[in-house]
């Protein structure tokens, strides 16, 4: 019961740090813009960077999900991208939190990312490494000695022939997809309602 309820308090933990620190990002998205015009090779060329991250991050996630979704605390998984570092979902995130930015070609929102949310992740990892030592005392303490937090020691790989995976995991890297896919679409729209006049643009950088 201890445990459950240690890992319920992580995951609300999560929950409303998430959506606190997007309080102040959702602002940064919508209200402000960069100043070179939209069809400039400059936005091209951002946008394009964005992409990859985007779809850097979205690879990181899936490969994540289909080694620890449905067993994040029935069992310790260390193969796979959990032999690279203990919490690749969360470069996963990174790395789309960063592509949303460069997608919306938005400075001051790239800033805020790296200044807010993930910090605020970097937290949330901690209270998931405690929560591990108590659930797995023995093993997670060899496995924490061995591989890093978040900076991957490819050295350490190793993984599985075969994976068990739910269709709630193949739900969620659906989701994950349609999600980051839409982001660019989303941009596009917030461009056409800028320059329609429909949403205001309450500053310009640089």
């Amino acid at each position: 019961m201890g445990f459950k309820m240690s890992l319920m308090s992580i995951r609300k933990s999560r929950i409303f740090l998430l959506r606190l620190s997007c309080i102040p990002l959702i602002f940064l998205a919508v209200f402000v813009r960069p100043r070179w015009s939209v069809g400039s090779d400059t936005a091209f060329v951002i946008e394009l960077c964005g992409y990859l991250f985007l779809l850097a991050g979205l690879a990181v996630r899936m490969w994540s999900i289909l080694y620890i979704g449905g067993r994040k605390s029935q069992q310790l998984i260390t193969a796979g991208p959990y032999s690279l570092c203990r919490h690749p979902l969360y470069i996963g995130t990174f790395l789309l939190a960063i592509g949303a930015a460069v997608c919306f070609e938005n400075v001051l929102l790239l800033v805020a990312i790296i200044l807010l949310f993930i910090p605020l992740h970097l937290i949330v990892a901690r209270l998931e490494d405690h929560h591990l030592e108590l659930r797995f005392p023995r093993e997670y303490s060899v496995y924490a000695q061995r591989v890093p937090s978040f900076w991957p020691r490819f050295r350490n790989y190793h993984g599985k022939k075969e994976l068990l995976i739910s269709t709630r995991v193949i739900g969620r890297v659906m989701l994950d997809t349609m999600a980051v896919l839409l982001i660019p679409q989303l941009e596009d729209l917030l461009e056409v309602l800028h320059e329609a006049g429909l949403v205001p643009v309450l500053w310009h950088f640089p």
